[in-house]
């Protein structure tokens, strides 16, 4: 470089660096400083373009040593050709360095005047990093505008569709709501309610009939359940029916009433368009349909009557009278009836017959049978005519008030119809109350059936009068249980029917007829003692005209035996002269028989036979006398009842009772009073009897009970006494005290008298099944070893092996098989079960072992759950009743004496199904 170009340069640099402040004077040269700078920084001839000056920066920039730069044209280091300074000034360009890499400098220039010349300061900057990041930034520019592009072209496209879409929603929603209202317009149109709900019970489609139903638009009512829109009756006769076809999922037809109207309902299941069940109903109003249909049965059915009754043979006219009245209610529908006839003797109506609701009001033999002639006139002139009286409607009155009393303001429709036979009026009958009214059909049928029968009949009276009435008579006669026969006035037998035959002995009516009965069947007491007919109440009926009841005396029968009757005289008059008398009998004898049982038992026990308590409180007071005192009571009551009762059944607890009734009946005198009071309760009431000997005889009954087969012995029953020795002491205070000691002896020996009822128990198994002692024994002895090896506490020991010794207590209600072949047999494994809630029993009976009682229900369980009674498993089973198991398997496998490996090897088979393996696991480890 010239010194004059160096001078330049430092100038330049100079006036370059004079915009930064100079902290200190000790500054390197301005050349240095240039040098040092890592910022390209040339100096150019602006003249010729060359390059006057490169820092260090620039030689490293371009890879050219400074020496080599000075001189250059600034366009060729920068590959621009011969692009002048001024076109590339403040510019970007791109510039490929040696190695390939390239780079983007920005130039700036900046022009310096001197006095000779004009030059270029210029300052390189690399421009890479931010042109990559603006080329980078185009090119996301160019592909969001892609995607815009894009996104918009398929959101054109998808809102074409949608348009589309809609368009034919649209268009299916319109044909959907004309199908909609077609089917609504359909349905509208038609009678019959329909209806369609949800599965939750909700309206979603129903028609006009359904609207006109329940009063209410179809806007109250869509969306609601029934229970909103209609009474809670008919919701939940509607939910009834909906339910039963939504859980069958089948259709089905029924009828309904509701308010006097009979529906046809079908019911069917069916899918919603949302895919879930619903139901569909039709309903439609028959009850039209079915009065019509009630009417052509009704015709049909008053034509089967009168072909009935006008066919039938004729029974007794009174009887036939009050069949056809019933017949001509029932025809009509009618609640009551009243039947006048003509009295063909005085021409007068009178009453024949009643039905229906009248029945209950009055009794035909009580009411008087010729109607008041004025009325029985009155009658016959208005219905002179022959028309019948028809009154449906308004105030309905009667001139009959006196035979339809109470009734008169009930009567809502009647009709009043003549009938004729022979053009004479025959009778009038009036009919009332049928719910629906009355017409013209229902007069004629009437009149029919009326005229008909009545003409029947008094044609049939005529020609069969006397026939009839006899067979009349002979029917009645035979048919009733009671013997009867008749007489006359000197006592011979006149008729007599077949139940008088039977109970005296005879087979035919001549063996009576013409006989004197008295002599005959009466003539004798039981004893032998003759009775003079002027003693005999029947023939003392017939002198004086007075009916009699004999009760306490007998008849002979043909083979001479005697039976007991009760009978009764009825004199036969004719003209206010006795000529004869009914005689009805009955054999007396079960009767009596009965009467004295039923005498017995109202005084004694039935299943003791000793006193009772009605017995006793009588006895009490009478006893109550100075002549028998003292007066000794003794009181017992029975240890053990309800434990028999529990475990053996009722029939061993009425032994029970009994057997203590024998021992008190042996051990007491003949005078002495006994008598169960209550259910377990006794006492006995000893007239004359000192406290000393009373307190001898309560000894004795201690004796007998332990010599007798009851249960716990003497035990069995707790006894207390005491004495009465001075009138002034009440007698109920005597039995009070006896009670309390009994009492008192009940509560000091309780707990002796459970050991003692246990003891009983146990030794009645042992001596049924002697191998269950030494199966006890050993189950105890186990169960105490095995609670050993597990380390339990000593309060647990005892409890484990008093439960091992009772674990099978409860087999005492088994026989002697059932216990030997453990209910092997599938057959008597029930029965055999029953054995453990038997022990459970027991044992929740006595307090000494009420702790054992769920160890010893539970000890038949299995870990798996598969043993009995109550089929638990694992941790459910107390642990106790746990190793109870494990006490019997002990027993079972005989593992008492077997090796470690015999004993592991069993065990282990059973843990996790029978046994618990926790449990076993332990006794592993302890063994």
């Amino acid at each position: 470089m010239h010194n004059r170009h160096r001078k330049v340069v430092v100038l330049l640099l100079f006036l370059g660096f004079l915009a930064f402040p100079l902290p200190s004077a000790d500054l390197p040269s301005l050349e240095v400083a240039a040098n040092a700078s890592v910022y390209p920084l040339l100096v150019i001839d602006a003249k010729n373009e060359t390059i006057l000056y490169a820092n260090a920066a620039t030689a490293k920039l371009f890879s050219v040593p400074q020496q080599r730069l000075e001189g250059r044209l600034f366009s060729s280091l920068l590959g621009l050709g011969n692009q002048p300074l001024a076109e590339i000034r403040a510019k970007t360009v791109p510039y490929t360095q040696p190695d390939g890499t390239l780079k983007h400098l920005y130039i700036g220039l900046q022009p310096v005047q001197t006095e000779h010349a004009l030059y270029y300061l210029a300052l390189l900057q690399d421009q890479s990093q931010h042109m990559n990041l603006v080329i980078r930034n185009r090119i996301l520019s160019i592909a969001l505008t892609t995607l815009l592009v894009i996104a918009l072209l398929f959101l054109l496209f998808f809102l074409f569709l949608q348009v589309k879409l809609t368009k034919r929603i649209q268009q299916q929603q319109q044909k959907q709501q004309y199908t909609v209202q077609l089917l609504q317009h359909f349905l509208d149109a038609d009678n019959r309610i329909s209806y369609v709900k949800d599965d939750g019970g909700r309206f979603i489609f129903v028609n006009a009939a359904l609207e006109a139903f329940l009063s209410k638009p179809s806007g109250e009512l869509l969306g609601k359940n029934i229970e909103e829109v209609a009474s809670s009756a008919f919701a939940l006769m509607t939910n009834q029916s909906d339910q039963q076809v939504m859980e069958s999922m089948s259709a089905t037809i029924f009828e309904s009433t509701w308010e006097q109207k009979i529906f046809q309902v079908t019911k069917f299941p069916l899918i919603l368009p949302d895919g879930k069940p619903g139901i569909g109903t039709f309903a439609q109003d028959i009850t039209e349909a079915k009065r019509q249909d009630e009417a052509l049965k009704h015709n049909l059915k008053r034509a089967a009557m009168l072909a009935e009754l006008l066919s039938s043979s004729i029974a007794h006219p009174q009887t036939q009278m009050h069949r056809a009245l019933d017949k001509a209610c029932e025809l009509t529908q009618s609640h009551l009836g009243i039947l006048l006839l003509t009295d063909e003797k005085t021409s007068t109506l009178q009453l024949a017959a009643t039905s229906g609701d009248l029945n209950s009001f009055c009794r035909l033999e009580e009411r008087p049978q010729l109607l008041n002639p004025a009325l029985s006139d009155s009658y016959r002139k208005l219905f002179m005519d022959g028309k019948p009286l028809i009154e449906n409607q308004g105030i309905i009155t009667t001139a009959l008030k006196a035979y339809i009393n109470g009734l008169e303001d009930t009567l809502k429709t009647m009709i009043t119809v003549p009938f004729f036979v022979d053009a004479e009026l025959a009778g009038i009958v009036l009919l009332a109350n049928n719910p629906s009214g009355y017409d013209a059909s229902d007069c004629y049928q009437v009149q029919l059936l009326l005229s008909g029968i009545h003409t029947s009949i008094q044609k049939a009276l005529k020609e069969k009068e006397l026939e009839t009435s006899q067979q009349s008579l002979r029917l009645i006669l035979d048919s009733t249980a009671e013997g009867i026969f008749g007489m006359d006035k000197e006592g011979n037998c006149t008729f007599c029917n077949a139940s008088c035959l039977s109970l005296l002995g005879y087979e035919a009516e001549e063996a009576l007829l013409g006989k004197n009965m008295h002599q005959l069947i009466h003539h004798s007491t039981k004893d032998g003692e003759l009775i003079p007919e002027v003693s005999c109440p029947i023939k003392q009926s017939l002198k004086d005209g007075v009916g009699t009841v004999m009760e306490n005396q007998g008849f002979f029968r043909k083979d001479g035996s005697y039976f007991d009757v009760l009978c009764y005289a009825y004199p036969q008059k004719r003209e206010g002269n006795v000529v004869g008398s009914v005689v009805t009998f009955t054999d007396n004898t079960e009767r009596k028989a009965n009467l004295a049982k039923i005498e017995y038992l109202s005084l004694h026990d039935q299943l003791t036979g000793l006193y009772n308590r009605a017995f006793f409180d009588d006895a009490l007071v009478k006893i109550n006398r100075k002549e028998l005192l003292p007066v000794s009571i003794i009181v017992g009551d029975v240890n053990g009842l309800k434990l028999s009762n529990d475990i053996f059944g009722h029939t061993a607890g009425d032994r029970l009772l009994t057997d203590i009734a024998d021992v008190l009946t042996n051990a007491c005198r003949a005078h002495d009073i006994i008598s169960r009071i209550g259910g377990d309760e006794y006492v006995v009431l000893l007239p004359n009897t000192t406290e000393q000997t009373a307190a001898e005889i309560l000894e004795r009954i201690r004796r007998q009970l332990d010599g007798k087969e009851i249960l716990a012995g003497r035990r069995a029953l707790a006894l207390g006494t005491a004495s009465k020795t001075k009138m002034e002491e009440r007698i109920h205070d005597v039995f009070d005290l006896a009670e309390d000691r009994m009492y008192r002896e009940k509560t000091l020996r309780r707990s002796e008298t459970q050991r003692q009822q246990l003891e009983v128990l146990l030794r009645m198994l042992f001596e049924k099944a002697p191998s269950e002692e030494h199966h006890a024994q050993q189950v105890q002895k186990h169960a105490t070893y095995i609670g050993e090896l597990l380390h339990l506490n000593s309060e647990d020991i005892r409890l484990l092996s008093r439960a091992g010794y009772y674990h099978d207590v409860g087999k005492v209600v088994l026989d002697r098989t059932l216990i030997e072949t453990k209910g092997r047999n599938p057959r008597m494994q029930k029965s055999y079960q029953d054995h453990v809630s038997a022990g459970y029993r027991i044992l929740n009976t006595f307090e000494e072992t009420v702790d054992l009682a769920p160890l010893v229900l539970n000890h038949h369980e299995r870990w798996d759950g598969t043993g009995y009674l109550r089929g638990l498993k694992g941790e459910e089973i107390p642990a106790i009743s746990r190793i109870l198991r494990l006490a019997e398997i002990w027993e079972r496998e005989q593992l008492e004496h077997a090796a470690f490996e015999r004993r592991k090897e069993i065990l282990l088979s059973l843990a996790g199904t029978e046994a618990d393996p926790y449990l076993i696991e332990q006794i592993l480890m302890g063994l």
